[in-house]
């Protein structure tokens, strides 16, 4: 098969049911891959749980947001002032980081939630950034460097859709360009394209338009390893959030479970990875 495919939950760490959840799809080979919030409520508990059923490691899910619903999430590093508000805590908006952030700040959080990844017994082999917040300018040229300094791979697509693509803006796609370029010279590894339901919760109005959305995408795939990323969460978790994002992560399990998404994977002869 040419055409292959890491399929990750993202998002352990966010709370005893959804680490739950998320191991039970590991368990039973329905997903390739996770990714760890080291600040997020959860994570000592997605670490135990982890070990306990002897998973291959998250990936190191860098988060430097709060999340809007849940009680304000902080930093693990020291004094890292530019990366939070008055209180000590994450702001909520990626657009806060992406705008403040100073490089020393964002490296040495970074450090930090590797090393607690490190001090739980997980060795991750690639970084992601949770809510984008490391693809702004000031983030990006720093996690590739902190990638590349410690031998891990980045969630960085080396080619977008074609749509996506045509609606950046010039300066924009400069900036993608320039950082697959030095990901490339850094030799650092990369999926080859990103999938994902990527519409807002608001904007999905039932399972069937998710489900849609994100086959139609797969159907699409280049050959190489790409990435599908989903938020699986059931909806006792879910209810914690916005409600139409609660009900998409309920969607998004539900597609992991649904025979129709491994028909797909089947007819279309992409074959299931766990890393890229």
């Amino acid at each position: 098969m040419s055409r292959r495919l890491v399929v990750t939950a993202d998002d352990l760490g966010l709370g005893p049911r959804t680490n739950e959840a998320i191991v039970d799809l590991a368990r039973q080979g329905r997903i390739t891959s996770t990714t760890l919030m080291p600040v997020a409520p959860g994570a000592r508990d997605a670490a135990r749980r982890v070990r306990a059923a002897s998973l291959p490691d998250p990936r190191l899910h860098v988060t430097l947001t709060s999340a809007r619903e849940l009680t304000p999430w902080r930093p693990l590093a020291g004094d890292v002032g530019s990366l939070t508000d008055a209180g000590g805590s994450f702001h909520v908006l990626p657009a806060r980081v992406h705008g403040s952030a100073e490089p020393d700040h964002l490296r040495t959080e970074m450090r930090a939630q590797l090393a607690w990844m490190h001090a739980e017994g997980l060795r991750p082999q690639a970084l992601d950034s949770h809510s984008g917040s490391l693809y702004g300018r000031r983030g990006m040229d720093s996690a590739l460097r902190f990638c590349a300094e410690h031998s891990l791979g980045f969630r960085l697509p080396r080619r977008l859709p074609r749509l996506a693509r045509a609606g950046m803006r010039g300066r924009l796609r400069r900036r993608y360009d320039q950082a697959v370029a030095t990901a490339h010279d850094l030799g650092l590894r990369l999926p080859e394209t990103l999938v994902g339901a990527w519409l807002p919760g608001r904007l999905l109005v039932s399972y069937a338009h998710l489900r849609a959305h994100v086959l139609g995408q797969l159907r699409a795939i280049p050959d190489g390893v790409s990435e599908l990323i989903l938020h699986p969460a059931p909806a006792s978790a879910g209810r914690l959030l916005h409600p139409a994002e609660g009900r998409k992560r309920a969607w998004e399990l539900r597609l992991l479970r649904d025979p129709e998404f491994r028909a797909v994977l089947r007819r279309e002869r992409i074959g299931l990875v766990p890393a890229w």
